[in-house]
């Protein structure tokens, strides 16, 4: 489970939030993306998952970037 808030339903069942459904999402793309560019660019277990970082971090600055942006037009 991620880091993003859950709520917990009436006999204690964890209902994910749509937040907590978009970033398991955005984390299955980045290891599918970094699986078919590792077997593309021949890289090693270790540069994949490097790659896998990378494109989170981009990821995370763009998502921050927006709340941002979104915060001023607001």
């Amino acid at each position: 489970m991620t880091m993003q808030a859950t709520l917990l339903m009436g006999e204690g069942h964890i209902v994910k939030t749509a937040t907590d459904r978009a970033a398991e999402a955005i984390e299955a793309a980045e290891a599918m993306f970094a699986d078919e560019m590792g077997a593309t660019l021949g890289l090693t277990p270790a540069a994949r998952v490097a790659l896998i970082v990378k494109v989170a971090a981009a990821i995370q600055a763009a998502a921050t970037e927006e709340r941002a942006r979104a915060r001023c037009a607001g």
